[in-house]
């Protein structure tokens, strides 16, 4: 099964990259490796969610927007080489969560990024 495969298969669906909205470079490769700027939960080119979690967005919604983004970093990562089959192996993943003060759930909202993929 190829990762967009299994990606469907999870009820996903890779979305186009987001075009950037300020001056940077969503991806880009250098030898072997695939860099990434972060991402944020954009879908057709809005912005989803706004707001912390815990206070302005659910522990849901911020677990959805985990996925928006991890998705988006998946896009940007194909529009750079083309197939995500090339991917041999992931070695750094950042996952940031906005959180209203008090709140201690960020793993459970950064769960998402811990998928296998393969």
């Amino acid at each position: 099964m190829t990762i967009e495969e299994k990606i469907k298969s999870l009820g996903l669906e890779l979305p186009e990259a987001p075009k950037p909205v300020a001056a940077y470079v969503p991806a880009v490769l250098v030898d072997k490796y695939v860099y990434t700027s972060g991402q944020i939960p954009f879908v057709n080119g809005e912005l989803k969610y706004v707001g912390k979690v815990g206070k302005d967005v659910t522990e849901q919604e911020g677990y959805e927007a985990a996925k928006i983004c991890a998705l988006n970093c998946l896009s940007v990562i194909k529009s750079v080489i083309g197939d995500l089959d090339k991917i041999e192996k992931v070695v750094k993943v950042n996952g940031f969560v906005a959180s209203a003060e008090g709140f201690g759930m960020q793993p459970k909202v950064k769960k998402v990024l811990a998928c296998n993929l393969k």
